[in-house]
């Protein structure tokens, strides 16, 4: 009878071919009731980081959306960070607004949103761009007056201790619109109530709402 339990209980956490592990203590979950085998099979996640949080010596990046969407990636001593041309880099080099494509175990918590070991984290932009602030929201505005002149207005939160929860911002040819997985998309499925996070320059207006210029627009929806 308890075999049977416990062979019921390991069935639970193999969905899809994804194994899961209890959100409390991932790595003991790893090292306990997941086999090596699955510990070991590595898959590959892109997604535009929308918060890093520091736990002691490792890092926790969450991509693909706020709240409880998306996957948070942890990192630490042995994960390895780099340009996509290989050039490398450390924890201290990310920030919010960068795309990257994660490396990471097939084990992941049941958390909202789960957590995964991750291995390796390359930017796929092509430089950073530090001091970069975040909003996350409704798009509750957006004005035209040409091709090249496009502004929107998102309400929401604020993703650093800098950044409004309210803020205006201008498009420029540069700025890059892209779904929650950092894949590119025309501006034109830039609609008035769509879920958005904007990505902008600490340089802003001292208006209500503050304005500033746009570095990359991420379709949530």
């Amino acid at each position: 009878m308890k075999k049977s339990l416990v062979l019921m209980s390991l069935s639970a956490l193999i969905t899809a071919g994804t194994a899961y592990a209890a959100p409390t203590d991932l790595k003991s979950s790893i090292n306990g009731s997941i086999s090596m085998k699955e510990e070991a099979k590595k898959v590959q996640t892109t997604g535009v980081i929308t918060s890093i949080r520091m736990d002691g010596d490792n890092g926790l990046i969450h991509i693909q959306g706020v709240g409880t969407d998306g996957l948070v990636l942890n990192v630490g001593k042995e994960t390895v960070f780099q340009m996509l041309d290989g050039t490398k880099l450390s924890l201290a080099d990310l920030h919010v607004g960068l795309t990257v494509s994660a490396e990471h175990s097939m084990v992941m918590t049941m958390s909202l949103p789960p957590q995964t070991p991750t291995s390796k984290v390359t930017v796929l932009d092509a430089k950073t761009q530090a001091g970069l602030l975040g909003t996350a929201g409704v798009m509750e505005e957006i004005r035209s007056e040409s091709k090249d002149d496009l502004r929107i207005r998102i309400k929401g939160e604020g993703l650093t201790e800098s950044s409004p929860s309210e803020v205006v911002l201008n498009l420029t040819k540069d700025t890059a619109v892209v779904d929650k997985n950092g894949d590119k998309i025309a501006t034109s499925k830039l609609m008035k109530g769509a879920n958005v996070i904007g990505f902008y320059g600490p340089t802003l207006t001292k208006s209500l709402p503050p304005m500033g210029i746009a570095w990359k627009i991420v379709i949530a929806d």
